[in-house]
C-alpha cells in the first residue's frame, strides 16, 4: 500500500480558501475534528519555500485541477 502523507496550512487568507481547496481538490474546515478522507485534497508534491525577502510560499504541484 502506498505511504500517503498529510499536509495541514494554517492562517490563509480567508480570500484564497475557495481557490486553493478547488485547485487541491478539497473541502475546507475549520476544526480538525471535522477532517475525513472525503475532506482530502491531492497533490504529488507540496513544498515550503522562503523567498528573498523571507516570506514564505508554498508550492504544490501536480494538483488535479491545474486551471
Amino acid at each position: 500500500m502506498a505511504k500517503k502523507n498529510i499536509m495541514v496550512v494554517k492562517d490563509i487568507e480567508r480570500d484564497d480558501i475557495e481557490f486553493i481547496s478547488k485547485t487541491i481538490d478539497a473541502k475546507p474546515i475549520a476544526n480538525i475534528e471535522n477532517m475525513t478522507a472525503d475532506k482530502l485534497g491531492r497533490a504529488k508534491i507540496c513544498t515550503e519555500e522562503r523567498l528573498d525577502n523571507d516570506s514564505v510560499i508554498f508550492k504544490i504541484t501536480g494538483v488535479p485541477n491545474n486551471s
